[in-house]
Formats: C-alpha cells, sequence, structure tokens
C-alpha cells in the first residue's frame, strides 16, 4: 500500500490582513472616529442631532457635513431644487449663526460662527447657481471637469463661435445684446432640463457632456452681462 504523505502545516507569526479584513477595520476606525464628531465641544454632552447647537449648553458646534451641500442644507440631492426652501434655510442659518452675533462671545464661538458661516453662504451660491450646482453633483457621484474639457461636435461648436463672435460685433447695440442674451436663456433652458433628466435616470456620462455644453453658453452669459453692467444696463 502506497504510503500517503501530509505536508505539515507552518507556523508563521505575522499575519497578513486581505483586503476585506483591511476595508472592514478602515470603516470601523472611521464609525469610532465619527462617533467622536457628536460630543459637544463645550460640555462633552453626546448630541443626538446634526442641529447647530448643542441640546444642553446651547453652544455653537462644528458643522458636521462639509463637503456635502445638499446634506449641509438638509434638501433633497437633485438637480432640479426648490429654490425658495433653499433660500428660507439659508436666512434661517445666517438668522442664527451669522459671526455678529457672537461679538461678544468666546474666541472659540467666534471661529466656529465664522467658518460656520463662511461655509453656508459657499454652499448656498453654489447650490443656487445651476452651472456650479450640476458640478457639485457631479462631484458627489465621483466625477469632474476640466477646465479645458471639451465636446465633440463640430456643429456645437461652431454654433458656440458664432455666437461669440455675435457678441463681439454687437458689443456697441445694446438691444441686438438683450436678443443675443434671450437667445443664450433659451439654450440654457433647454440644456438645464437635460441635465436634470440624465441625472434622475443616473446616466453621469451623458449629464457630465451637458454640464460641459452649458458652461459655454454660461460663459457667453456672464460676457454679454458684463458689457451690459458697463454700459449701465442691469439684468
Amino acid at each position: 500500500m502506497r504510503k500517503v504523505l501530509f505536508p505539515t502545516a507552518k507556523c508563521c507569526c505575522y499575519f497578513k490582513p486581505n483586503r476585506s479584513s483591511l476595508i472592514n477595520l478602515k470603516n470601523s476606525y472611521s464609525t469610532s472616529n465619527s462617533r467622536l464628531k457628536n460630543y459637544c465641544w463645550k460640555c462633552g454632552v453626546e448630541r443626538s442631532n446634526a442641529n447647530m447647537f448643542c441640546e444642553k449648553c446651547n453652544i455653537i458646534q462644528n458643522p458636521q457635513e462639509r463637503t456635502n451641500y445638499f446634506k449641509l442644507f438638509g434638501i433633497e440631492q437633485v438637480f432640479n431644487i426648490d429654490q425658495k426652501i433653499l433660500k428660507d434655510k439659508f436666512r434661517n442659518f445666517q438668522s442664527q449663526i451669522h459671526p455678529d452675533k457672537f461679538s461678544n462671545s468666546s474666541e472659540k464661538e467666534q471661529i466656529i460662527s465664522e467658518e460656520y458661516s463662511s461655509l453656508v453662504n459657499k454652499a448656498y451660491h453654489k447650490l443656487m447657481s445651476p452651472m456650479q450646482r450640476a458640478e457639485h453633483l457631479l462631484e458627489l457621484n465621483g466625477e469632474n471637469i476640466s477646465d479645458n474639457q471639451t465636446v465633440d461636435e463640430p456643429t456645437f461648436l461652431m454654433n458656440i463661435m458664432n455666437l461669440n463672435e455675435e457678441v463681439e460685433s454687437t458689443m456697441h447695440d445694446m438691444e441686438k445684446l438683450k436678443q443675443l442674451e434671450q437667445k443664450n436663456k433659451t439654450e440654457i433652458e433647454v440644456l438645464t432640463k437635460e441635465i436634470d433628466k440624465h441625472f434622475q435616470n443616473r446616466d453621469i456620462e451623458a449629464a457630465k457632456k451637458s454640464i460641459i455644453k452649458l458652461k459655454y453658453f454660461s460663459s457667453i452669459s456672464d460676457r454679454i452681462n458684463s458689457i451690459l453692467r458697463e454700459a449701465g444696463i442691469s439684468d
């Protein structure tokens, strides 16, 4: 009878964790670390929600959300936002955390109010702008648009070039400039509807393409409005 030999197990004191173990460890650390942010910096009580002020000592707290501006304002993460709700939330924020309200408070409270107010201002203006809101949604979906990124559509690019030439040739004709601005606004409205649809369908690549197009028309709109303002004509 043939003798079957089994390999002996080798003892090793070094354990190399697999990828799954590392991910679990990282998530565990992140969860533990995030819990530290839920304690009031002043009195140390655990915070049960994301209120701007501690429920116990009523001291202003650092914002728990800094990167997702939709979450910061507590609104739905969609392109077609309700601007009235956003405006109301912005006013509510500033009525409570504006630095002027903390002029007699501690240095720590003053610093938090200044940083918090600055963050809210930045987030508000970004969400109110269709262009910046679209780019923010792209970022939240792991995408971005570089400054020199374009679309491979010769007809579209030719249209943009013609529009820019029209703007330059009518710089001193305010009525024609206004007509061009209205034409440009129509193009922007069409694109914003496309972008909203793409985000609803979670078609990020299509949304990205439409956002790049929107950047061109937004740039033209900025140029026209700049000329009109210099001429003393407000929008």
